[in-house]
């Protein structure tokens, strides 16, 4: 992420309002907190693409977790989601319909397999962060701490997840992912993500209970 230093002059009691918004993790110093503040002015943080993965042998399961995600995503703003389905995902579509109960668009995609393989068709068209949300049971989750907590730790992926070992969750991804998954099956959880871990770009935002 390219920056570019510059010199401004800022009034003394807007300056002291700034200083304290900064926590040392959400914003963590003077510049995060002035760029944090002119990107939510801009628009600049909005998320603008979500998929949720909802393939797997009972993608039933999980459509409790799935309908509260939807209602989530329509708070911070997202008219356009993507559902992800296997090949039982007729019974999620048969479900979610084309998402006007929950104040949405939905699209279904069916190209893919595995949790990588379902988001690489996509490549194309993303451009900037988005996210996934792979979750079997609901997860409460505040989404723009959530966005805020990526940014501070410039990571390319942040997961935020109440099991550490298994990586479920809800996934805020940079388009660079996209150059670690390989054409066919894979795994972000077991392929994608450990590689990624190793090399110091991702992060975990922990969440606790459901």
């Amino acid at each position: 992420m390219n920056r570019e230093r510059i010199t401004i002059s800022i009034k003394e009691d807007i300056l002291k309002a700034i200083d304290k918004r900064i926590d040392g993790v959400r914003l963590r110093n003077r510049s995060h907190a002035i760029e944090s503040l002119i990107s939510d002015i801009l628009g600049l943080d909005t998320i603008s693409d979500a998929i949720i993965l909802a393939g797997g042998d009972k993608p039933e399961k999980s459509l409790p977790a799935i309908k509260d995600s939807l209602l989530r995503l329509k708070k911070i703003g997202l008219k356009d989601v993507i559902i992800a389905i296997g090949y039982q995902g007729e019974k999620v579509k048969a479900e979610l319909k084309d998402g006007k109960d929950f104040g949405l668009k939905l699209t279904y995609l069916d190209k893919g397999e595995g949790t990588g393989g379902a988001i690489l068709p996509l490549k194309p068209a993303i451009k900037k962060n988005f996210i996934v949300i792979n979750l079997k049971n609901k997860m409460e989750l505040d989404y723009k701490m959530f966005l805020d907590f990526h940014k501070a730790g410039n990571s390319s992926v942040t997961i935020a997840t109440n099991d550490i070992k298994s990586f479920e969750g809800v996934y805020l991804l940079e388009p660079e992912i996209f150059s670690y998954i390989p054409k066919g099956f894979s795994m972000l959880e077991e392929d994608i993500f450990p590689k990624i871990l190793r090399e110091g770009k991702l992060s975990i935002y922990p969440v606790i209970g459901n």
